[in-house]
């Protein structure tokens, strides 16, 4: 009997060897004599619960001892709602967030996504579905600079980035060196559309 339970013993120890690189005389031992791993426990959030909901992206659980009961506080409109997990679900934090007229616009950045723009046509408004071409803003932008001789830091100004995103929310304005290149490309497509035009009027 003292031998078997000495080989058991033997055996326990390299089992914990094996899976801490030395004995460990803390880990608790199954029935059939393997060392147990330590039960790992879910971190709780800073807020007591857990928050997976996508509207806590917008809205803040403010701390126990400011409020009577559990509350939280949009990001962008400050209005506050009644959070307790136990009594309140997140139903009326994901139809403010639907509404709220202060949360800044999130556009997408897929360029497949299609934008629905309503152009005039004879006095009518008519519903065209269309792409966000980054090359063709670029290229308006070249246009701009070149037609009213305007700097090319103008696209700089606080003011000109302002239009900019109120006109297209997707259009990043990029840097007066790349204006520059851009104004500069522009010259060189019309040198061609010139020569071309020359050419053909030439044969003819």
């Amino acid at each position: 009997m003292d031998q078997r339970q000495s080989s058991m013993e033997r055996v326990l120890e390299q089992e914990q060897c094996n899976l801490t690189g030395e004995p460990n005389q803390n880990l608790p031992i199954n029935e059939v004599g393997q060392a147990m791993k330590p039960i790992k426990k879910r971190k709780s959030s800073a807020s007591g619960s857990r928050q997976s909901s996508a509207c806590w992206e917008h809205f803040i659980r403010l701390p126990d001892d400011l409020v009577d009961a559990p509350t939280a506080t949009c990001k962008h409109c400050h209005k506050k709602y009644l959070c307790d997990p136990r009594t309140h679900d997140t139903t009326n934090l994901n139809h403010h967030i639907l509404k709220c007229s202060k949360k800044p616009l999130v556009m997408s950045t897929d360029s497949t996504q299609t934008i629905l723009t309503y152009p005039s046509v004879d006095g009518k408004l008519v519903q065209v579905s269309s792409r966000f071409d980054k090359k063709a803003c670029r290229s308006a932008l070249s246009v701009f600079v070149v037609l009213d001789k305007q700097p090319f830091s103008a696209v700089k100004g606080e003011g000109f980035k302002f239009y900019s995103k109120v006109m297209h929310p997707q259009f990043t304005v990029p840097s007066r060196r790349t204006v520059a290149r851009d104004c500069f490309q522009l010259y060189l497509d019309e040198k061609q559309k010139l020569k071309a035009f020359f050419k053909s009027g030439c044969n003819r």
